[in-house]
């Protein structure tokens, strides 16, 4: 799938001018980051993980368990992200880290014609107006859940009790698929 893919994206994008952004969304363990690394070397773009965005958790509504996408900082993704791509082409922005709950170092990258924004939750509605090209990687269930457990075999649980629900309430509701430009399926 990945190298097929890769040919696909890079002919949609050949004659594109920057700053163009590229979402790359879908379910965890889907390959996202290796599309996204993949693509980085093959365009020479840089890319920003939407894991880096979480709100830290005294920051999160009380009730964020029980809201799409609440637990994200899309004002962050825009205003240190999104915005400053657009208009200077320059970026700098400070990571957050949710298993140490604190940020990181600030990160400045010069992005170049493409900006990749990979992750669950790039391809959400409030960041539809910066992003030019929304791109979903689907998987089946079962592949998902053996990746997973391969992945992450000491949070394989806690990925199948909450984050893989996050995901799914937040594709379904937003319709985030069916309003993607690009829908590749991981084999």
């Amino acid at each position: 799938m990945i190298d097929s893919s890769i040919e696909k994206i890079k002919n949609l994008v050949i004659d594109k001018k920057a700053p163009y952004v590229i979402s790359i969304d879908g379910p965890c363990a889907g390959g996202k980051s290796t599309l996204a690394s993949r693509l980085q070397e093959e365009l020479n773009c840089n890319v920003v993980h939407m894991d880096d965005f979480y709100l830290p958790f005294d920051k999160r509504d009380k009730n964020w368990m029980n809201m799409t996408a609440s637990h994200m900082d899309f004002n962050q993704v825009i205003n240190t992200i999104l915005q400053p791509y657009k208009e200077e082409g320059e970026v700098c922005y400070i990571p957050y880290d949710c298993h140490s709950d604190k940020f990181m170092q600030e990160v400045n990258i010069d992005v170049g014609e493409i900006l990749i924004l990979e992750g669950s939750y790039s391809s959400h509605p409030k960041l539809s107006d910066y992003v030019d090209m929304k791109i979903f990687i689907d998987i089946d269930e079962d592949l998902q859940l053996e990746r997973l457990k391969k992945r992450n075999p000491n949070t394989y649980d806690k990925f199948l009790s909450m984050w893989v629900p996050f995901e799914n309430r937040y594709f379904e509701e937003l319709k985030i698929k069916s309003q993607s430009d690009l829908i590749l399926v991981t084999q």
